[in-house]
């Protein structure tokens, strides 16, 4: 067998902790598996797997190897892409994760456009809310929004949303409108935060150009944006949400915008893909396709 089919059957293997997965997701015997491993550990001279009737794990050489293996198999990847001119030539599976309302309202909707130009890219967009661990669960690239972590991962800016101070009607008519910060005071904050953690709610907005917060009472903290969104639908707080998010709900009456002189700081939205990576043909027309959508909106 093939050293680098072999070594594309490890990389399944080790990211679904499973023979009978990777083979499944590879349309295999679970046999042919077992022996591209088997033939693998035999030429290193080394277990890559500690096996168990439960369990499938990495040894200590299989973990030193797996992401030298993904690396050399990426680039391999990338340089034969890089040939792929026209655009039905270009071809493969791109992962991608974004945020679930990002995915509905900018993406989704415009997506059979790109899909029309490059029909041969089969494209697998997670929308988890959580930080995806990129090499792990083999994503090729990630968009977030918001303000970005110190990392290893090359960013691509996309674009910024404002974000719009938002309530629905059954808020505004239980606890009314609040017309000024003080008055936050005496309303509830919907808290949108990644690690759910124990520190105080925050209103944040600029003031000039200076981002200030308010701590505010709140009594729910999620960790999802669509979440987010309905329980701000669902009356139980202020929330601020992308503009891209919110608009069609204010129109149609499902949203009452609040305190519009105290907008937070506009979201930064970014494309991020791991820098030992020579970016895929498929994955540089994605990123300058979303990049043409993104700019647009």
């Amino acid at each position: 067998m093939d050293k680098f089919e072999a070594m594309q059957r490890f990389v399944l293997v080790a990211q679904f902790g499973s023979f009978t997965k990777a083979a499944d997701a590879l349309g295999l015997p679970k046999s042919s598996i077992s022996t591209a491993i088997q033939g693998l550990e035999s030429e290193l001279g080394t277990r890559l797997f500690h096996r168990s009737t439960r369990n499938i794990t990495l040894t200590q050489d299989g973990e030193i190897y797996l992401p030298q293996c993904r690396a050399l198999l990426a680039n391999l990847d990338a340089l034969d892409s890089q040939f792929q001119r026209e655009p039905s030539v270009v071809r493969g599976v791109l992962r991608v994760d974004m945020p679930s309302r990002f995915a509905t309202t900018v993406v989704i909707p415009q997506l059979a456009k790109f899909i029309e130009q490059y029909p041969n890219i089969r494209l697998k967009i997670s929308s988890a809310d959580y930080r995806v661990d990129m090499i792990k669960e083999g994503i090729d690239c990630v968009i977030r929004v918001g303000n970005l972590d110190d990392s290893s991962l090359i960013a691509r800016p996309l674009t910024q949303y404002r974000s719009l101070n938002c309530v629905s009607p059954s808020y505004a008519e239980q606890f009314g409108i609040p017309q000024t910060i003080e008055e936050l005071a005496n309303h509830k904050l919907i808290e949108y935060s990644h690690s759910l953690g124990n520190l105080d709610a925050q209103f944040e907005y600029l003031e000039g150009d200076k981002v200030k917060q308010q701590s505010m009472p709140s009594s729910l903290a999620v960790n999802g944006t669509d979440a987010y969104l309905n329980a701000c639908l669902s009356g139980l707080g202020i929330a601020q949400i992308p503009v891209i998010g919110a608009e069609n709900f204010i129109e149609k009456g499902l949203l009452i915008p609040v305190l519009p002189q105290f907008e937070a700081e506009p979201m930064p939205v970014s494309l991020l893909y791991p820098s030992r990576r020579q970016p895929t043909k498929r994955l540089t027309v994605f990123m300058d396709w979303l990049q043409s959508i993104t700019q647009a909106t």
